[in-house]
């Protein structure tokens, strides 16, 4: 029995191959990390204030480089993973260098996440957030308090819905455990095209997770830099998280179904029908988050729960 991913390995790979970020001064870098670290704080408040949930648990901020947050993203996926697994033994090694590759990319890109699996903690990436913050040419204050708000939702989410770990967990498992005779990550598909209910239910729910963190950043009225902060960074691309991005490579998931605009209408046609505190009665229970046909028509989502 092995694990399936050698996860030292991954983490490894990933500082190898990733850039190290911006080249700042001894002095600059202590003032962003300290500036992120207020963020964080602040943003915990405009989360509850604006979502209407409130927070029931500590949780640890960790500022980290791009190496940590690839070993810390390593080590949140190795909680969600099943421990031990009956793979051939080339399996971990590859899978490794494989989950590597794409974390090097994810490094340079995802700004921050919240690890339910691990701490629980907030980490934000902070040569990326202060390279893109650059690249966008935007208010370093209002850019940080926007992307901690857009965390600490997620934070709020999880507390408030516990479950929704377990049920990722639970999915994830089924779908690695019959893993003998496999010889890499990307060879899931014959398996994965058995769990469509299963795959179409974890997308449902990223999208919601995602979406309704990107609604409420942008509702967010003490950012007086938010329309320009959410216009260059639309004109970015899509930006999806390290949940969206690395569930969709290591599941097979349709990237379109991830992304953050489709749970997004989701959330702002509930919230705009039923206010906040409305749709907060989403995490309540698992039967109570859309189905795929539901998150592209919230009104039969309406229907069917009101």
């Amino acid at each position: 029995m092995k694990q399936l991913v050698d996860w030292k390995l991954a983490a490894s790979a990933a500082k190898t191959l990733m850039p190290a970020g911006p080249k700042i001064v001894k002095q600059d870098a202590a003032r962003i990390v300290e500036e992120l670290r207020i963020a964080a704080g602040e943003g915990l408040v405009e989360a509850e204030k604006i979502s209407k949930l409130v927070s029931t648990a500590p949780s640890q901020t960790l500022v980290v480089d791009r190496a940590g947050w690839a070993k810390a993203v390593s080590q949140n996926f190795a909680a969600m993973l099943p421990a031990e697994l009956d793979v051939p033994a080339m399996v971990p090694a590859v899978a490794g260098a494989e989950l590597g590759a794409v974390l090097s990319v994810l490094g340079t890109r995802v700004l921050g996440q919240f690890d339910p699996f691990v701490g629980p903690r907030l980490l934000l990436n902070a040569p990326t957030i202060t390279q893109i913050r650059g690249d966008l040419n935007v208010n370093a204050r209002d850019f940080y308090l926007w992307i901690a708000t857009h965390e600490q939702t997620h934070r709020l989410q999880f507390e408030q819905a516990p479950w929704i770990p377990e049920v990722m967990k639970s999915i994830l498992a089924q779908a690695f455990e019959p893993m003998a005779g496999q010889n890499s990550m990307s060879q899931l598909g014959d398996r994965l095209k058995s769990m469509k209910s299963e795959v179409s239910e974890l997308t449902s729910i990223m999208s919601v997770l995602e979406g309704h963190a990107m609604v409420v950043m942008n509702d967010v009225t003490s950012i007086r830099s938010i329309k320009t902060i959410r216009r260059r960074f639309e004109a970015r691309g899509e930006n999806r998280s390290a949940w969206a991005t690395l569930l969709g490579k290591l599941l097979g998931m349709d990237e379109k179904a991830l992304q953050y605009k489709r749970g997004a209408k989701f959330v702002r046609h509930i919230v705009d029908e039923i206010g906040y505190e409305g749709f907060n009665e989403i995490f309540a229970a698992r039967e109570l988050f859309p189905n795929a046909d539901e998150l592209d028509h919230p009104e039969r989502w309406l229907a069917r729960t009101r």
